[in-house]
C-alpha cells in the first residue's frame, strides 16, 4: 500500500512547493489534491496551471493519489435546486478532467444530503440519477468516482449493505466507495464495511475517532491515528482479507498548536505501522 495526505493539511503560510517538499521528507508517496480548498487549486484553475502543479509534484518525487473537492456540501448532486445540481455536475466533471491531467484514476465526491426538508427517498433518487449520468463521463476518462461515506453528516447510506445496494443500483464499475474508516464510528465498524464493500473500494481515508465525543470544535470526534477508538488490527486484517493494496490517504484535522508540521511526520509514522501490520 502507498500513503498520501491532503494538501489541505499544509501548515498556514506554507507554499504548495514547500508543502510538497515537507510530504517527501516525511516519507509520503503522494498527495491528495482538494479542489476548492487552497488558492493553488480552484474551480477556475486552468489546464495549464494544473500541468504546472503536476510538474511540481513530480519534481518533489510524489504522485497524486486522487482528486477530492470541498464543494459538495454547498453544491450537491442531490439538491432540489437544479442550479445547485448543475454546479455540482460541473465541479465533478472538472475533477474528472483534473484527474486525467494529474495522471490519477480516482476522485472523491460527497453525494446525497438528507435533511428535514430533503427526505431520504427523494435524495436517494436524485443521487442515483445523477451518478448514472456521471458514470459514462468517468468511464470515458477511465477515472473512478469514489463516493465518500460521510454517514452521520449526510444522514444517508448509513450501513455497509445499504451502501452496497446503492452502488449496485448505480451499476457501473466506474462508481465505487471512497471508504473513510473514521466516518463510521456511530453507524457501525470500519472493518465490517471493508469486508462487505472490498471490491468496490476506490481509495481509503484514514483517521481515528473518539466515539464518546461530540462533532465539532475542541470536542471533535475525529483525532489522529491510534489516539481514538478504531480497532486498527481488525481494520488492517480486513484490508488483507479483501485484497486491498491501494492508496491509504490520511484525512486529518489540524490539531497541533505548535510545530504543525510535526503532525504530518507523526501521521506518516502511524501509517507505516498500519501498512506493516505491526500493531
Amino acid at each position: 500500500m502507498k500513503k498520501s495526505i491532503g494538501d489541505n493539511i499544509f501548515p498556514k503560510g506554507v507554499s504548495f512547493e514547500n508543502g510538497l517538499q515537507l510530504l517527501k521528507r516525511a516519507g509520503y508517496d503522494g498527495v491528495e489534491l482538494w479542489l476548492g480548498e487552497r488558492e493553488w487549486f480552484q474551480i477556475g484553475s486552468t489546464d495549464s496551471q494544473m500541468r504546472e502543479m503536476r510538474q511540481k509534484i513530480e519534481d518533489a518525487g510524489l504522485r497524486v493519489s486522487n482528486i477530492s473537492n470541498s464543494l459538495d456540501w454547498k453544491e450537491n448532486v442531490s439538491a432540489r435546486d437544479a442550479s445547485k445540481r448543475e454546479a455540482a455536475f460541473r465541479h465533478i466533471q472538472r475533477q474528472i478532467e483534473a484527474a486525467q491531467i494529474f495522471n490519477t484514476d480516482a476522485i472523491l465526491i460527497v453525494a446525497g444530503l438528507v435533511t428535514s426538508d430533503a427526505p431520504y427517498n427523494e435524495v436517494y433518487k436524485r443521487t442515483l440519477d445523477s451518478l448514472k449520468k456521471l458514470a459514462p463521463d468517468a468511464a470515458a476518462a477511465k477515472v473512478k468516482i469514489g463516493v465518500e461515506n460521510c454517514c452521520s453528516e449526510q444522514k444517508f447510506l448509513l450501513s455497509p449493505r445499504e451502501f452496497n445496494a446503492f452502488l449496485s443500483d448505480v451499476d457501473s464499475p466506474w462508481v465505487g466507495i471512497h471508504l473513510d474508516v473514521g466516518n463510521i464510528h456511530d453507524t457501525g465498524f470500519a472493518e465490517q464495511w471493508i469486508e462487505i464493500l472490498g471490491p468496490k473500494i476506490t481509495r481509503v481515508h484514514l483517521k481515528d475517532v473518539h466515539t464518546h465525543r461530540g462533532r465539532c470544535g475542541n470536542q471533535s470526534v475525529y483525532t489522529n491515528i491510534f489516539l481514538g477508538d478504531n480497532n486498527w488490527r481488525a481494520i488492517r486484517d480486513a484490508f488483507t482479507k479483501v485484497g486491498y493494496d491501494g492508496w491509504l490517504i490520511a484525512e486529518m484535522e489540524a490539531k497541533y498548536t505548535y510545530a504543525p508540521d510535526q503532525q504530518i511526520y507523526d501521521t506518516a509514522a502511524a501509517m507505516n505501522r498500519v501498512i506493516s501490520g505491526n500493531l
